[in-house]
């Protein structure tokens, strides 16, 4: 049995896990993707899948988007020793190009990865990932703030401001 500190770290290290996940699709940073991940971790994203093949289709597929934003909460972990379960939300919206001419269009997303963490040589990685579906939603991006473009704009790969 872990002493209360020892339990407070374990559920730092594995949020950290899970903010380093949405921040590493959102820049399509793969890298530190695969490093939430041990490397024989079991993933459903509707069928069962890898981390490597996981992140195969990903890379494609979130690459088309403008943007994408991903927001973890409601992070609820069970550590018993060397393992531990973890349920979170997750919200995520990605931003569709328009097309000859049409507006943007945001598909929003809305459910929980429900996961078992395992600690490895001193590091906790998901070992057990299902991404669990509760509901989308389309909208049309029909107007935009417009000093917006005063700001530093977020990017989507390493030349983002977060990595300097």
């Amino acid at each position: 049995m872990l002493d209360e500190l020892a339990v407070l770290v374990a559920e730092r290290d594995i949020r950290n896990v899970l903010f380093r996940y949405a921040k590493g699709v959102d820049r399509l940073d793969w890298a530190l993707v695969r490093s939430c991940f041990h490397v024989d971790a079991v993933l459903t994203y509707g069928g069962p899948t890898s981390p490597e093949q996981f992140i195969a289709g990903a890379s494609g597929g979130l690459a088309a988007y403008r943007f994408t934003q991903h927001s973890v909460s409601n992070i609820l972990i069970e550590v018993d020793g060397a393992a531990a379960r973890c349920e979170s939300y997750c919200q995520a919206r990605h931003r569709s190009p328009g097309q000859n001419g049409t507006v943007d269009t945001d598909f929003l997303w809305g459910g929980r990865y429900v996961d078992r963490f395992e600690l490895r040589e001193g590091a906790w990685r998901i070992a057990e990932r299902v991404c669990v579906h509760e509901w989308t939603k389309l909208e049309t991006v029909d107007a935009v703030w417009p000093a917006a473009a005063s700001f530093t704009q977020g990017r989507r790969d390493r030349d983002d401001v977060s990595y300097r």
